[in-house]
Formats: C-alpha cells, sequence, structure tokens
C-alpha cells in the first residue's frame, strides 16, 4: 500500500507541475525545483517498495521504514493539496492578478516551498536509513520466486463460475425433510457455525430445493447481520412477498417499524410461507422481528443462520439448531481439487505422489473452511500441476502462519497481498461498506475514480478500466456478485464477513480509515477517511474537530434512514474532501459552504429530502459525479452546470423550470438521467461530444425529431433512454433511423405503434419496452432487427400471442417477457433464435405452458421463471417433451401460487426444464 500512496503523490506532483498558476507566482519560484526534486525522489524510492510491501509482514524493521515512507508520501499530499486550496480561492477571489495589492494573504503560500524542502529532507533520511540498516540486502533476499510464483497463479485465475460443492448434499436432504415434516405449528429451523464454513450455501440449497419449492407458496430470503435493522428487513420482506410501485416504495421508506411489522402480518397470514433470516447475531435481533410472522398452524417455516447457537435456541427451544462443522479431511482435499483442477483433474490419480503431499498440507493450513479452501483452489485453478507452483502457495501460508495468522487468515492473509497494488486500493475500498451490505456497480465505481485509485490505459474510460477491477477481484474470489446484467454485467456486489474483516484491518493500517459507532473513540488527527454508522451524541459534529481537524479525504454516512430528526451538517473544516456521501440521510437543504470544497469530485444525496441546491454548487470546479436522485418531486436547481467542466455522471430525478439549465459546455459528461426534452433541446447538445447514457422526459411532441438530429451527431452515446409520463402516447419516433451510434434503447410509456424496422437505430443490439401496452404483436417488426441481441418486453403488450416466425431473431441470445397480462400463448417457429441463451418469463398468469420449439434450441443454457401461477410450473414439471440431454445442469425460478406479487422460487434439479452451463450471466 505503500507503493499506491507513493503512486497517487507522484500523480499529484505530476498534475501540479502542469499548472501555469504555479509558474506565474513570483513569489513561488523556486517551488517548481523543489516540486520536481521530490517527484524524482519519490520515483526512485517507488522502485524499492514493490518488495518492501510485500515483506514488511515479515520483518519489523521493513515494516517501521513502510509506514514512515507512508506517513511521508501522505503529508507531501496534504501539502501539496492545501497549497492547491489555497491557490484555487485566491484565484476564485481574482487575488491573483494583482500580487503586490494582497503580499499577507499571500505570504502562507510561500510556506509551501519551506514545506516541500522538509518533506524532501524527511524522505532523504528515510532512504538513508535504508542504506545504513542494510534494508537493501534483506529486500534483495525476500524477492524469491515464492510471491512471484503465487502473483502468477493469481493472475491465471480463470474467468469461470464456481459451481463446486462438497458434502452437501446429505446436509441439504436431512434440513428439507425437516422443513416438510408434517407439523402445523410454525418453527424455526437453525444452521449454524463458524464464518465461512458455509451456512448461507447451505440454507440456499434447502431454499431452492425442488421440493420446498412445491410446499411453500410464499417465500423471502432476507439478511440481516450484525448491524440489525428491523425496519430494512421487514421492507425487504414485503418487496419479495409482494410487487412494489415508485409510490409504494416511497410510502414503506417512510413506515415506522411497528406499522411495518403490522404489513408482514397481513401478507402473510394466509399463506404457507417460508422465510430464510440469513446472518442474524444477537437474540434482540430476532426479538425485534418475531412478532411479524404469523402463527396460523399451515405448515409455515423460518429459517435462521447464525454463528451464535444461543440465538436460534432463544428463537424456538423446542427445535435443535443445525451445526455446521467444518470439512472433513478428505471432503476438503476433494473441495480443493474441484476448485484447483475443474477442467483438466477429476481425482488424485492423475497427481503425484509429492503433488498430493503438498497439496493435502495446503489444504490443511485452511483449517477445513470451504471459504478458505475455495480462495486458494481458484488461485491454482486452471495451472499446470508443477510442484513448484504448489509450493510456492504452501510457502506462502506457512510464513503468515507463522506470523501468528491461521487457517483462514492466512489463506485471505496471502491472498490479499499478492493483489498487485492498484487492486490492493481498490479491495481495501470495501472497508467503507457496512457488513453485507450489497453494492451498487455503479456507485462502487464512481467512489473510485473519485478518489483517484484507477489510471487511465491508453485510450480506454476510467470507467470501464473500473469495471475491469472489479471483475478481477469477483474472479479471485474476493468479491461475490449479487446481480447481474441481462448481458452478464455486475450491477451490485458484496464481500464475505471475513474478507471484509480483513478490509477493514488493514484499510484502517494502510489508510487511517476510521469507522465511528457508539461505542467508538474520536478519529484521530491522520485519520484520512470517515465512515459513520451510527448518530449519537458523542460524535458531535462537527465540533469535534475544530481543535484537530484530520484531513479527511471521504466522509461517507451509512445506516442514518431512521434518525429522525435533521441532521445540521458543516464541511467547511474538511478542505481536502473528495467523496462526500450523505445517501438516504434526513436533511433538506445543502449548505452554501459546500462551494468551499475545491477538491470534491464526488458528491451523493440520492434519497435526502433536499429541495434546492446553493447557488455556490457551481464552485466544485472538480466535481465528477453528482447524484441528486432525491425523495422531493423536484429539486431547485441553479443555473450553475456549466461551470462544471469535470462533471462526468449527473443523476437526478426531477427539476423546477424556473431557470433554463445550461449545462452544453460539460465536454466530459458520459451520463446523464433524467432531464426534460426542452431542457435538452436548449443547449448544444452536439458539444456533449463524450455522453455514452442519456435519459430523456418527452413533454412535448414537437421537439422529438429535434432531439434525434442534434444527438445523432454524438458518436459515443450508446446507450439511450425515453420516457413519457400519462395516457398520452409517444410521438413519432420515426427519427430514431438517424442514430447511428446508439446500441442501447429504452422506451417507457404510452406506445400506440412501433415504428418500423428501418426507423430503429441501425446497430441496435439492446431494447427495452416497457409500459408501452401495445395493441398488436411487437414481434413481426423486432424480429427484422438483424443485430438485436437482448429483448426485454415489461406490460409492453396488451394481446393474447406472441408469434416469432421461423428463422427470425438470428443473434438473440436473451429474451425477457414481463407483466404481459393478457399473454396466452408463444409460438416460436422453426429455426427461430438460434443464438437464445437465456429466456426470462414472468409475471404472464394466463401462459399455459413454453413452445415445444425451445428443446431444440442448443445455445439454451438458463430459463427463468419468476411469479408465475403453480399450473404453469406443475405442467412444465410433468412434460416429457421438455427433457433436455445435451446440457449438464438445470434452473427454473418461479412462483407457485397466482395470487402472490412477488417472490423468487428457484428450483433446481428440473430434468425437464431448461438449462444453465454455469456462465457470468447466471
Amino acid at each position: 500500500m505503500a507503493e499506491a500512496a507513493v503512486s497517487l503523490v507522484i500523480d499529484k506532483l505530476s498534475n501540479l507541475l502542469i499548472q501555469q498558476t504555479i509558474q506565474q507566482i513570483v513569489f513561488l519560484k523556486n517551488v517548481p525545483g523543489q516540486i520536481e526534486r521530490l517527484k524524482t525522489l519519490l520515483i526512485d524510492i517507488q522502485c524499492f517498495l514493490k518488495f518492501a510491501d510485500e515483506q514488511q509482514d515479515d520483518n519489523p524493521m521493513i515494516g517501521n521504514w513502510v509506514s514512515k515512507l507512508r506517513d511521508a508520501a501522505y503529508e507531501s499530499e496534504d501539502v501539496i493539496e492545501t497549497f492547491i486550496v489555497k491557490m484555487q480561492a485566491l484565484k476564485k477571489k481574482g487575488f491573483l492578478k494583482n500580487l503586490s495589492c494582497f503580499p499577507k494573504r499571500l505570504l502562507c503560500l510561500c510556506k509551501v516551498g519551506k514545506n516541500i524542502e522538509s518533506i524532501q529532507k524527511k524522505m532523504l533520511d528515510i532512504e538513508k536509513s535504508r542504506l545504513t540498516f542494510g534494508i537493501d540486502q534483506i529486500l534483495g533476499e525476500g524477492t524469491s520466486t515464492r510471491g512471484e510464483e503465487l502473483r502468477k497463479l493469481l493472475r491465471s485465475s480463470p474467468f469461470t463460475e464456481d459451481k463446486d460443492l462438497v458434502g452437501l448434499e446429505e446436509k441439504t436432504n436431512s434440513l428439507v425433510a425437516q422443513l416438510l415434516v408434517q407439523d402445523s405449528s410454525r418453527c424455526v429451523i437453525s444452521i449454524v457455525g463458524m464464518a465461512g464454513v458455509g451456512k448461507t450455501t447451505l440454507a440456499r440449497k434447502v431454499y431452492n430445493h425442488v421440493d420446498v419449492i412445491g410446499y411453500f407458496n410464499c417465500r423471502a430470503w432476507v439478511y440481516v447481520s450484525q448491524k440489525c435493522s428491523a425496519q430494512e428487513v421487514l421492507v425487504g420482506i414485503i418487496k419479495q412477498v409482494e410487487k412494489q410501485t415508485k409510490e409504494s416504495l416511497e410510502l414503506l421508506e417512510g413506515m415506522q417499524e411497528a406499522d411495518l411489522e403490522r404489513t408482514v402480518q397481513e401478507k402473510l397470514q394466509d399463506k404457507c410461507y417460508l422465510v430464510v433470516l440469513d446472518d442474524i447475531w444477537e437474540e434482540e435481533a430476532w426479538d425485534s422481528l418475531a412478532a411479524a410472522f404469523p402463527n396460523v398452524n399451515n405448515g409455515s417455516r423460518l429459517v435462521m443462520t447464525s454463528r451464535y447457537e444461543k440465538v436460534p435456541q432463544h428463537a424456538d427451544d423446542l427445535s435443535k439448531p443445525y451445526k455446521l462443522e467444518i470439512l472433513g479431511e478428505e471432503d476438503g482435499w476433494q473441495l480443493f481439487l474441484k476448485k484447483a483442477h475443474a477442467h483438466s483433474l477429476n481425482s488424485e490419480s492423475k497427481l503425484s505422489p509429492e503433488l498430493v503431499r503438498i497439496g493435502r498440507e495446503i489444504v490443511e493450513k485452511c483449517g477445513g473452511l470451504p471459504l478458505a479452501i475455495s480462495v486458494i483452489g481458484r488461485h491454482l485453478r486452471g495451472k499446470r500441476t508443477l510442484e513448484s507452483e504448489w509450493k510456492s502457495v504452501l510457502d506462502t501460508l506457512t510464513s503468515h502462519w507463522s506470523r501468528g495468522r491461521k487457517g483462514v487468515s492466512a489463506v485471505l492473509a496471502s491472498s490479499y497481498n499478492d493483489l498487485p497494488p492498484d487492486l490492493k486500493t481498490c479491495f481495501l475500498s470495501f472497508a467503507i461498506f457496512p457488513e453485507d451490505f450489497v453494492i451498487p456497480t455503479r456507485k462502487l465505481v464512481h467512489m473510485w475514480i473519485a478518489e483517484g485509485l484507477i489510471h487511465q490505459k491508453g485510450e480506454e474510460v476510467l470507467e470501464d478500466v473500473a469495471a475491469d477491477r472489479l471483475d478481477e477481484l469477483i474472479y479471485r474470489n474476493l468479491v461475490q456478485e449479487v446481480a447481474v446484467t441481462a448481458n452478464g454485467m455486475v450491477k451490485s456486489c458484496r464481500v464475505h464477513d471475513l474478507l471484509r474483516d480483513l478490509a477493514v484491518e488493514k484499510a484502517k493500517e494502510v489508510m487511517f480509515l476510521k469507522i465511528f459507532e457508539e461505542s467508538s473513540s474520536y478519529p484521530s488527527s491522520k485519520c484520512r477517511h470517515l465512515v459513520v454508522n451510527s448518530c449519537c451524541e458523542r460524535l458531535n459534529y462537527p465540533g469535534e474537530f475544530e481543535h484537530s481537524t484530520p484531513p479527511l479525504r471521504s466522509l461517507i454516512f451509512f445506516n442514518l434512514a431512521e434518525v429522525e430528526h435533521e441532521f445540521n451538517l458543516s464541511f467547511v473544516v474538511f478542505k481536502l474532501l473528495r467523496v462526500l456521501d450523505l445517501q438516504n440521510m434526513n436533511i433538506s437543504c445543502l449548505p452554501d459552504e459546500i462551494g468551499e470544497l475545491s477538491l470534491l469530485t464526488y458528491l451523493c444525496l440520492r434519497y435526502t429530502r433536499i429541495e434546492r441546491l446553493p447557488l455556490s454548487l457551481g464552485c466544485l470546479q472538480n466535481l465528477q459525479t453528482l447524484d441528486i436522485y432525491t425523495f422531493t418531486s423536484a429539486v431547485e436547481f441553479p443555473n450553475v452546470l456549466w461551470m462544471l467542466k469535470n462533471l462526468r455522471h449527473l443523476y437526478v430525478r426531477e427539476t423546477t423550470k424556473r431557470v433554463p439549465l445550461k449545462f452544453d459546455t460539460l465536454k466530459n459528461l458520459q451520463t446523464l438521467c433524467d432531464v426534460y426534452l426542452d431542457t435538452l433541446i436548449g443547449n448544444k447538445i452536439t458539444l456533449l461530444t463524450s455522453m455514452r447514457k442519456l435519459g430523456v422526459w418527452i413533454e412535448r411532441s414537437s421537439r422529438i425529431d429535434e432531439l434525434f438530429s442534434s444527438i445523432a451527431k454524438l458518436e459515443n452515446l450508446v446507450w439511450l433512454v425515453l420516457k413519457r409520463y400519462g395516457e398520452e402516447g409517444f410521438p413519432s419516433l420515426i427519427g430514431l433511423s438517424h442514430l447511428n451510434y446508439v446500441k442501447r434503447l429504452k422506451i417507457s410509456g404510452r406506445l400506440t405503434e412501433l415504428p418500423s424496422p428501418h426507423n430503429f437505430p441501425p446497430r441496435l443490439s439492446h431494447l427495452s419496452l416497457r409500459a408501452t401496452r401495445l395493441a398488436e404483436d411487437p414481434m413481426p417488426t423486432l424480429e427484422k432487427l438483424e443485430h438485436l441481441s437482448i429483448l426485454k418486453l415489461k406490460n409492453a403488450y396488451a394481446g393474447k400471442e406472441l408469434v416469432i416466425s421461423e428463422n427470425q431473431f438470428p443473434n438473440l441470445t436473451v429474451l425477457q417477457l414481463e407483466h404481459l397480462p393478457n399473454l396466452i400463448e408463444i409460438k416460436i417457429g422453426r429455426g427461430a433464435i438460434p443464438q437464445l441463451r437465456c429466456l426470462r418469463i414472468s409475471n404472464c398468469y394466463f401462459v399455459e405452458m413454453l413452445p415445444e420449439e425451445l428443446r431444440f434450441m442448443e445455445a439454451l443454457e438458463k430459463e427463468e421463471v419468476e411469479d408465475m401461477p403453480k399450473r404453469f410450473i406443475t405442467r412444465l414439471h410433468g412434460m416429457d417433451s421438455y427433457k433436455v440431454s445435451h446440457v449438464p445442469n438445470i434452473i427454473v425460478t418461479g412462483t407457485l401460487d397466482p395470487t402472490m406479487l412477488g417472490g423468487k422460487l428457484v428450483a433446481r434439479r428440473f430434468a425437464d426444464a431448461f438449462v444453465t452451463r454455469g456462465k457470468r450471466t447466471s
């Protein structure tokens, strides 16, 4: 991490040297040279840090040297950025035009040279100590092949989804039998065991078991976690047992806990339900939820996973907890073999005796914990079975073991230490998110870029580089996918508790992260990242920082949605702040002083109650992401957007129209969601040359052709979203044919008829029609879009029959049919959609069966059925004609009760349905 810290400082020094202002100030004539010399010194030192970072845990002397160097690098960053802030403040006030009139105001700037000179001397002393204490020699001895070999193993991890499970079949069957026992009383069945032992994995297998699906007509799965929020858990259950509209979601967010409890009771009262409470820690957490689950003697069940046996015993003293133990030696060995050589090794018979010995030692050090075995096995997957490679992994684990780390801790620590520096910083950023928090990829990527963790690679866009970094962490089993888009992009993610613990431990050490909770001590003067997870009188914010202001770079609030009193925020003391996240906070006003945070790059106000933005917002010249998707119906927005020259992403809900907004100066803007058509037309859209995604509310039909004409020239615009309220349909959309660069199109709102095939964007590959309620079958038109690969129809068609002609949709890979209220039959002609990989059908209550032609589709990998009536599932389950022999695995999702409006049911091992081959899209 010291290497990463120094790299960031070098980048800042380089940027500072090219600023013209610093060259123009006569008082600072020596500063550019001093900055250049400091930069050169840091580059020289950086060469040693790669090896020092790896060995600082092995040798206290190296650890102390790295720590001093990291502190000096951070001090350099503070001096540089403080200087930049002061320069920008003077420039804003016009003081730099006549320097002789303001000598006192500029006196502080003269100190920057002395400060840099002092830091440079400190760096030189640290550099000399490297030679004095023989650190060079130690580092030279440490650069053995062990670390390099393991790094190569990490880089070689294949990009496939892990589906290998060992020793769970018997456990699954036993728990399923408990769930289905003929006892009408509601009971709690619990799975207990240490972190990483596979409690959630086992619970999922039970939850998705075909017999369980056939028994319960209502199911929900919620994460509870250490910081239990009863309100969030209850809202999560309601969302799964009943589909929510935009308005009802907002109503839920405002409901008190008692009202939510009554609502859950009402929803479950007449259902045979199964609710999984995953990762519940405290007895009090159960007590806060128990009353929501009615006992109506119909065989309903609750499944609970916990690390502590006292919790499930408290919940139901008549039900004996199922204790999940660590894997035995042979099961652990078999899991390791599957993870390490899934495609080339079926048994240890293909391994040499020495390799078996090394492999079994690796498994032994993993302590029988599936998470540890999976992580280290993934490192070795796809590699040749060379003793040197396996030995390097064993040596690394042994090294960590000797430093006091045992079992899974040794595995995870070694996995972290062998990440490249850029991936280390990205992984440590997960420490800021609460346990079990589902992280939107959009948010994560924007924050990485704002923090300067992502660097340009040639012409590649930073957001794409960040997405690649996330993929790498997922492929290494350090981050878990939660949801993916239709084309396999990660939509949200999370980290396992043990991995988060590791990230928090490291981030506190190397990033000076402070997570403030009710029992926490106050942040130190070195704190650079502050996460506030609770609001209490002990944190006198911001008064607590008046005498010792930490150099915060990020200030993030979590878990404060239930706080009723409004916050009075002040940020003026945090001049170096880059990331400010106020999501879900109960605030209605953003203070004017926000404009003084001249280095701010990320500002999130999502789901606040802010009604207006201050004029000073225009001072945030470095702002890259502005998220103001608030609860208020319309935000009063001053006409200052045009000043934010570095803005890359703007998320709005609605803005008042009192002042026309000008933003055509924003040449870096990539995302603009959602703006009114008139507002957009009022700008020179052709100047927004970086635009990639655009969302537009269509108000007046007369100007839509102007929109298409303007955006047709934007070569980077690949994603267009068109929305319209009310019963009045969209105007003519024939102008879409001019959009030669658009590949993704979403139309939301009433459509009287589709444009003809030649009036769609010629390169269109993704199409989503939502709430269009077309009267005529759209397939005869859409099947002629030769490049179409993903098609989503949600409440898009009011007819009874969908017909796909023979040999049509040659490139379609994903087809989603949702909320088609009158649909009865789907017909597919011979040879149609030959590339179909995924079919999803949801809330189409009158569809009796799926087309017979699907069984001939060799490319089909996944079939999802969600919120469909019981007769559909029953018929699908019993049809011999649906048996598929060319694929090994099958997944079907759906619900059995047509009265239900929510809840995902996943059935595995339907030998007569459809398939998955383990792709990332599954």
